[in-house]
């Protein structure tokens, strides 16, 4: 009797399978966390520009457009001091035409032996002191009108008086502070970096600000206007100030304290693969290439700074990954260099 028997071969291993993705060739782009301050672009402490008793000054959170007046000082002074001076010219207006009528006079008289020479020179030198004194009494009369013209000091663009230092009624020199004066229309954030971020930092690229609590944060983007490349032992920071876009000043105050989103880019593009295509083990890092051939390759890199989902990565063996190649993200563990795989799909 025949016995039939069916025999199965099982193949010998399965394929692994494995999920891959591309790798890219980008500039890195990080984000650093930062903290500012935001002022206004033109804020300025307006100072007298003469002496007097104050008879106006504006109060704090007066909105003043500019050219108008932010403090004036008492007038009636200066106009006593005008009034006196111009009668000081017309006094010597009349000595001028004095000394000029005894110069002809002597001169005439000299032709003829009547006047000596000596006396002639000192009418002459009398009537040229004249002269000048008239010309010393306009300069004075000037100088009384630029103070007066200065009596009134008006603001130099459109802004908010935010501190007073000085009232109406008391009594101030020239260069006295009188008001706080801050450029609410054209706000800049300042903020302080490490110096080690110099060489990324340039004057037209953008930064993001932001502020608030979860439940009413403020975001306002800003361009660099000015990269100040000073620092000192012990910060190790740098200055950078960047204004405000479009009409974002509203909702914000001088002084106020935000969150800065500094990106720092890479000029020379980067290699960047999943952070999951990393494999980590004692002898180094490596990801697993998976060859046109679906076979395994395992290319040890060196690990640079993260963006996102994606890390840089270097091949330690130059040329052996290059943009548009497929690294493994899962089921490479176990991978061997030529090892066949299956890549899903």
């Amino acid at each position: 009797m025949l016995v039939a028997s069916s025999f199965f071969v099982a193949p010998l291993y399965a394929v692994p399978s494995v999920a891959v993705n591309v790798v890219e060739q980008a500039p890195l782009v990080q984000t650093v966390a930062l903290n500012g301050t935001l002022r206004g672009k033109g804020d300025v402490d307006l100072t007298m520009g003469t002496s007097g008793k104050l008879a106006f000054v504006a109060e704090p959170g007066a909105v003043v457009k500019q050219g108008d007046a932010v403090a004036r000082i008492e007038m009636l002074p200066l106009e006593l001091e005008a009034a006196e001076q111009r009668i000081m010219i017309r006094r010597a207006e009349v000595n001028l035409t004095y000394q000029r009528q005894e110069l002809e006079r002597l001169k005439k008289l000299a032709k003829t032996s009547s006047a000596a020479a000596n006396q002639v020179d000192l009418v002459q030198s009398q009537h040229d002191l004249a002269l000048t004194d008239i010309e010393l009494a306009k300069v004075k009369l000037k100088q009384i009108e630029d103070r007066m013209a200065r009596a009134t000091v008006v603001a130099p663009f459109d802004g908010i008086i935010s501190k007073r230092f000085l009232l109406a009624g008391s009594d101030a020199s020239r260069a006295d502070k009188l008001v706080h004066f801050i450029d609410i229309n054209n706000l800049e954030v300042r903020f302080y970096a490490p110096v080690k971020y110099l060489v990324y930092a340039e004057v037209g690229q953008k930064v993001t600000l932001s502020s608030g609590s979860f439940d009413n944060l403020q975001f306002a983007d800003a361009r660099v206007t000015a990269v100040i490349p000073a620092t000192d032992s012990r910060s190790q920071t740098f200055e950078v100030r960047a204004k405000l876009l479009g009409d974002k000043n509203k909702g914000w105050a001088s002084g106020q304290l935000v969150d800065v989103d500094f990106k720092i880019e890479k000029t020379a593009p980067s290699l960047l693969v999943e952070r999951d295509a990393l494999i980590l083990r004692k002898a180094g890092v490596h990801v697993v290439k998976i060859q046109s051939d679906n076979k395994a390759l395992q290319v040890a890199v060196a690990v640079g700074q993260g963006q996102g989902s994606k890390v840089e990565v270097r091949p330690l063996e130059q040329g052996a990954l290059k943009q548009g190649d497929k690294v493994a993200t899962r089921g490479a563990e176990r991978l061997t260099s030529g090892q066949e795989v299956l890549v899903q799909q």
